[in-house]
């Protein structure tokens, strides 16, 4: 489950509505965001999702910006993200897969009965065991890259005129999401919404902004109608309210999150959403999912410039 970044994403870990990616899973990616990848914005898709100078927000003696904009920036882009995603997703992800056919093409010839030309017993117990590994490297290797996202996208966020730092590991997030998952496996995704809560609450608890720690307040309970409405528009409207869902879930998240007590405001936006989401679905599409890096670094772009 791979919603995180930024926690965006709206999918097993911000991370979120571009698949590979994302933000694949409940909707984008780990660490802002539900969906995406990862950190923040709900995917992911981590997190995530899609402003004025740094500094904006807060000055001093001023009161808290309001309106979206200017208090949170993401630095990131496509190019730099792809990076990322090339080395800490896809390479390892092609290494586990051939590693993986070889060691059972291996077996499959080694044991193969001379008159039957199948596998013995042994061989096909020995291939069993062989593809639950190759399964159990696969997650690995996917629990890996959304923390690597989550990282990516936290530290190319500023807050305040803030640089954000990531100090999340990849063992404290099975650590803190094992249950989760397992409970929302085995209630067929009715727990999804107290598993978005936990990612956001962890993820969060694991960000440093110059000294300061974002906290997020919500609960599964205050999201489960949000995104309950929200699946089943999107599942009826074959996704075409999908922007709508996400800017729901956005605001939920930014609005139940706070830095040293002072709070944020997200500022919806589903029309605006709407065209940008069209269009970086149509080029991962055309590309055979190669534009994923830079949907999702728009998306979380997006989100930055509507939180206040």
């Amino acid at each position: 489950m791979m919603q995180i970044p930024g926690t965006n994403g709206y999918g097993p870990m911000h991370t979120a509505g571009y698949p590979p990616g994302g933000g694949g899973g409940f909707g984008a990616p780990p660490g802002g965001g539900y969906g995406a990848p990862p950190g923040g914005g709900f995917g992911a898709p981590p997190g995530g999702g899609y402003g004025a100078p740094p500094g904006g927000g807060f000055p001093p003696g001023g009161g808290m910006m309001m309106g979206g904009g200017g208090r949170v920036n993401y630095r990131g882009g496509g190019g730099s993200l792809f990076a990322v995603y090339l080395m800490a997703i896809m390479l390892p992800l092609f290494g586990v897969y051939i590693l993986g056919a070889v060691s059972i093409g291996g077996v499959m010839v080694a044991t193969r009965d001379g008159s039957t030309g199948q596998p013995s017993t042994a061989g096909v117990a020995l291939m069993m065991i062989l593809g639950l590994a190759l399964y159990a490297a696969i997650i690995g290797v996917a629990i890996v890259g959304a923390n690597k996202l989550l990282k990516y996208y936290w530290e190319n966020m500023t807050i305040e005129g803030k640089a954000c730092a990531y100090h999340g590991t990849a063992g404290g997030l099975v650590s803190a999401m094992l249950v989760p998952a397992l409970l929302t496996a085995c209630t067929m995704g009715i727990y999804t919404p107290w598993y978005i809560c936990k990612l956001k609450s962890w993820v969060y608890s694991q960000i440093d902004v110059s000294g300061e720690r974002l906290q997020f307040n919500g609960d599964g309970g205050g999201l489960l109608g949000i995104w309950l409405l929200g699946s089943i528009l999107c599942s009826i409207t074959c996704f075409i309210y999908f922007p709508w869902h996400h800017n729901n879930l956005l605001e939920y998240e930014w609005n139940n999150t706070t830095l040293s007590g002072r709070p944020f405001r997200f500022q919806k936006d589903p029309g605006g959403f709407f065209g940008m989401w069209l269009l970086n679905t149509v080029l991962v599409l055309c590309t055979s999912g190669f534009y994923t890096p830079w949907a999702m670094s728009n998306a979380w772009d997006w989100e930055a410039k509507h939180i206040g």
